[in-house]
């Protein structure tokens, strides 16, 4: 489990977006952006992350939920679990400003290999913006993802197996 705060020159260069007519992308851009706080859960297992949902869903109310996947079954690349949750009031410092404390934060719920693999993603593909991604970079990136999926895969496969096993009567 890790958390952090945005960046304040994040901040600033994401709250400075325009659209494509040019108007500011967000109008309230302190109560819009919902990853000023931010955190991540890396599960092992693929089968631990509907464990981990449920104990979220239990303690924090959910204002967002979206299941990343690849837009095809045909294609590899993000995948992840984003909850955009209410910040519990019993966790704000009561010398904080309610003013400046950010309604909701973003929580990313990932196995070891998705994690993993958007690490990479993200500074490979994503950051480097003046250095052009070739086909051959995106070809490269899927298949990484793919064998992070298989990976993903296999693991759970022999996590289930084995509990299973270690639960069967003797």
């Amino acid at each position: 489990m890790s958390a952090r705060a945005k960046d304040v020159d994040s901040f600033l260069d994401k709250a400075s977006k325009t659209l494509d007519d040019g108007a500011p992308k967000y109008a309230d851009p302190m109560v819009q952006i919902q990853d000023q706080v931010g955190a991540r859960i890396v599960t092992f297992y693929r089968s631990d992350i509907e464990r981990v949902s449920a104990v979220i869903d239990r303690y924090f109310r959910q204002i967002e939920f979206q299941e990343k996947t690849p837009v095809s079954e045909w294609e590899f690349g993000y995948f992840g679990h984003h909850f955009v949750l209410l910040v519990p009031t019993d966790s704000i410092d009561s010398n904080w400003s309610r003013e400046d404390t950010p309604p909701v934060f973003e929580l990313q719920l990932k196995t070891l290999f998705q994690h993993s693999w958007s690490e990479a993603n993200h500074d490979l593909g994503y950051k480097p913006e003046d250095i052009p991604f070739l086909s051959q970079d995106k070809r490269l990136l899927a298949y990484a993802s793919a064998q992070a999926w298989g990976a993903d895969r296999i693991f759970d496969e022999m996590f289930l197996e084995r509990r299973q096993r270690e639960t069967a009567p003797a």
